[in-house]
């Protein structure tokens, strides 16, 4: 299915991994607030980059494995694209109803919108598989990329929030 796509997907597969470690020393920032503001940030910040760093170290390593069938990888693609296109609209509603933040926009986009635009992505991939177009290796790789991008960015903005605080009670990137 992948065909000469081993390396590509064993190194954004390993990036996304790596992040996803990263997000636990990330998550030592937050020490000493205040647990409820740190259970609303978890949720639309924290979580979501978390998993979809987890999207993409799961289907890049089902790309590379060599007895998945097409069929169930591309229902995957689509049934994750689904789950992130959801998440991302929960992202947008609690960001826009919980926080205060000093820019509730620019956060709805690069913790809601973004990722739910390349989740949909995804969604078309994923029928591109199925479908057995050429085009679906392409689009599976194209997006998965664009994926962890949308993550970096976020998790970077979210640790340049964290860092000059920690250790200080504060508001909504928790």
């Amino acid at each position: 299915m992948f065909d000469g796509w081993e390396e590509y997907f064993l190194m954004i597969g390993s990036s996304a991994a790596a992040l996803i470690g990263l997000m636990f020393v990330v998550m030592t920032l937050t020490a000493g607030r205040d647990p409820a503001e740190l259970e609303r940030g978890k949720k639309f910040y924290t979580s979501p980059i978390v998993w979809h760093f987890a999207v993409i170290l799961l289907l890049s390593g089902l790309a590379i494995a060599p007895t998945i069938p097409v069929a169930m990888f591309g229902w995957l693609c689509v049934g994750l694209g689904a789950l992130g296109i959801a998440m991302g609209i929960r992202s947008v509603i609690g960001i826009s109803r919980t926080f205060s933040s000093s820019d509730p926009g620019f956060d709805a986009m690069w913790y809601g919108i973004a990722p739910a635009i390349v989740c949909a992505g995804l969604i078309v991939a994923g029928f591109g598989v199925l479908g057995g177009h050429r085009w679906g290796a392409t689009a599976i790789g194209t997006d998965l990329m664009a994926l962890l991008l949308v993550g970096i960015h976020a998790a970077w903005d979210l640790v340049t929030y964290l860092a000059p605080t920690a250790g200080q009670a504060s508001d909504p990137k928790n």
